[in-house]
């Protein structure tokens, strides 16, 4: 018996938000270099890397909503992923930079993507 599985695009960018987050808080957690900050710490940069995580989820996961939404709250939507990218700024100085940044281009252009696919559409 086989099991088909359908993946979308969406799913495995919202998977990568989720391993990014996943591997930050476990670095935080478990390396020696930040084993003297102890709990406080983590709670840190992990509400911070949290924070972002949610927006960029939020974002991606409801892009088609937003489509058909107006100028103005496309706006919006973008300013609000942005101001929780902010967020994100002591955990990139911290830790590493790169996975995150690849991530917040990527789900940007996807944005893009769908919101000029579907204008283009109507």
């Amino acid at each position: 018996m086989k099991a088909y599985v359908k993946t979308s695009f969406r799913d495995l960018l919202i998977t990568g938000w989720l391993i990014i987050f996943g591997t930050t808080v476990g670095v935080v957690a478990f390396h020696p270099g930040f084993q003297d900050q102890g709990t406080s710490g983590l709670l840190s940069l992990g509400g911070l890397a949290a924070v972002s995580t949610v927006g960029g989820i939020l974002l991606t996961r409801f892009v088609d909503r937003l489509s058909q939404a107006t100028s103005r709250a496309r706006k919006i939507a973008l300013v609000l992923f942005v101001a929780s990218m902010v967020a994100l700024i002591p955990v990139m100085f911290v830790l590493f930079v790169t996975p995150w940044a690849v991530l917040i281009v990527i789900t940007l252009l996807y944005v893009r993507w769908k919101w000029a696919l579907l204008a283009a559409e109507d």
